[in-house]
């Protein structure tokens, strides 16, 4: 019989080795996970779960609410079960589990890759698309490294930047890092530093910025990287408004290719907003080749946790 329990700190090895077999275009490792666990403020609330079948472990969801900016009472799950173990109640004792724990959420939402039977579960639950997300990779050392000469930028590494947390935080909020959000949902600095900056995947010296002639941040390319699996995922990258256009964001993404090929590394993974053109045009002049869409679904709710009707 399966056995449902909160995920402890002695789980995260082989939640990580799970979550890989079940989404391989993820980039996690233990110390992430559990940064994860600890690194949210208490309002996100987040709480995970392992489902086991004996000592193996088959399956891992968590909930929490969405703090980073955006509107207050959105909920987030996700679930997962091994494809061997599944069709035999595991999922929906997570899934339950989950929903429980977000029971005064105004919405539900979860994010599904290429996986139809997660689509059915969801859609099974009255989940609508909402909106979607297209993952991309790369192998750095197929990547189209050249650049522009730009006179007055010099780029960085983030280790010579670190102590300059304030105004990497401004950037954030000024190039669209942080969304707009309910007053309750605003992200302090702190919130943002233990989040962003104290993420044990975010590479000192494969994350780079882009630097103006008064020494200003004005663009950047952040890696999230496994060095044991050779993988990494663009954490994010951006220019401010005014500056957009000049080729600053090739300029600061080549620097993180051309360092994941100098470390051995054999993929980078991306994700892009399907309507931001520019972006996804330089990924795919970069190299970047589409793997799959990644759906966001929604269910809103009525207060007393009942599905609200679909607007007519």
């Amino acid at each position: 019989m399966t056995d449902v329990r909160p995920f402890e700190p002695g789980d995260a090895e082989r939640a990580v080795e799970f979550l890989f077999q079940l989404s391989p275009s993820s980039v996690q490792t233990a110390g992430s996970l559990l940064h994860r666990q600890v690194g949210e403020p208490p309002r996100a609330r987040r709480k995970s779960w392992v489902a086991l079948d004996g000592d193996e472990l088959i399956g891992f969801g968590t909930a929490s609410f969405d703090w980073f900016g955006g509107e207050a009472g959105k909920g987030r799950i996700w679930v997962g079960v091994h494809p061997e173990h599944r069709r035999r109640g595991a999922g929906t004792q997570l899934w339950e589990t989950a929903v429980a724990h977000l029971a005064d959420a105004k919405r539900l939402t979860v994010e599904v890759d290429d996986d139809p039977a997660g689509l059915h579960f969801v859609e099974q639950r009255g989940f609508t698309q909402y909106d979607s997300e297209v993952i991309s990779r790369l192998d750095p050392g197929e990547g189209t490294l050249e650049t522009k000469r730009h006179e007055g930028f010099r780029v960085l590494p983030l280790s010579e930047v670190r102590d300059r947390e304030r105004e990497l935080h401004e950037f954030y909020g000024a190039a669209g890092g942080i969304p707009p959000g309910d007053p309750e949902n605003r992200v302090t600095l702190e919130e943002w530093r233990e989040f962003i900056l104290g993420n044990p995947l975010l590479d000192d010296e494969g994350s780079v910025v882009v630097l103006d002639a008064e020494g200003r941040v004005v663009s950047l390319s952040w890696l999230l990287v496994d060095h044991a699996r050779r993988r990494a995922e663009n954490e994010w990258t951006a220019t401010l408004p005014q500056l957009r256009g000049r080729g600053l964001a090739r300029l600061a993404k080549v620097a993180t290719i051309r360092w994941a090929a100098e470390h051995g590394l054999t993929e980078i993974v991306t994700g892009n907003d399907p309507d931001n053109a520019p972006m996804r045009e330089l990924n795919r002049r970069l190299g970047y080749r589409k793997l799959f869409l990644r759906r966001d679904l929604e269910l809103r709710l009525e207060p007393d946790g009942r599905a609200a009707p679909e607007p007519s």
